[in-house]
């Protein structure tokens, strides 16, 4: 359909008739056909959005090292103290890369009303739900949802692209 509606353009207006004949040859030479030059670009290294999430947690609170670490030859108050800085180091990422905010400000264990209309990717109804959509229940995780999302765009190689920290070798 397209091919015809470009058809009869070409057949009832002469300016674009004219302008489609000139498409095909170039300035210099009527019969040859124009070099059309395509600047080209380089793809860029394919890497994944968790692997810079991954990389990025693990540069700013060596949190892979942490989770790969046996701990069972700690203790108790070793890995407490460990946790409070990888926690911190995390929530510190996330809130710069994410700007998490709850989706439900009440306090967890309060009643809330359930609009007719919500999205059930936002409000999860759990518990005894069948029949009739209630309208209101109690509050057991007020969620969360990103404001934002700012990764780091990847400038590396294509062989470095799933590399979450690397090895480091002293000289």
């Amino acid at each position: 359909m397209n091919r015809l509606k470009l058809a009869l353009r070409v057949l009832f207006d002469g300016s674009f008739a004219e302008t489609v004949q000139n498409l095909g040859t170039s300035e210099e030479s009527p019969e040859a056909p124009a070099k059309i030059e395509v600047p080209v670009t380089p793809p860029k290294p394919a890497r994944s959005e968790a692997v810079a999430l991954l990389e990025t947690l693990q540069r700013e609170a060596r949190l892979v090292d942490f989770v790969k670490e046996p701990i069972d030859a700690y203790s108790d108050a070793q890995v407490g103290a460990a946790v409070r800085e990888i926690h911190r180091d995390c929530g510190t990422v996330l809130e710069r890369l994410f700007a998490i905010r709850p989706i439900l400000l009440e306090t967890e264990g309060a009643q809330v009303e359930i609009a007719a209309d919500s999205d059930a990717g936002r409000i999860r109804l759990t518990g005894n739900v069948t029949g009739e959509r209630p309208s209101h229940g109690k509050l057991t995780h007020h969620g969360w949802e990103a404001q934002n999302c700012k990764l780091p765009e990847w400038t590396g190689s294509d062989e470095a692209a799933n590399v979450l920290a690397p090895a480091e070798v002293e000289v």
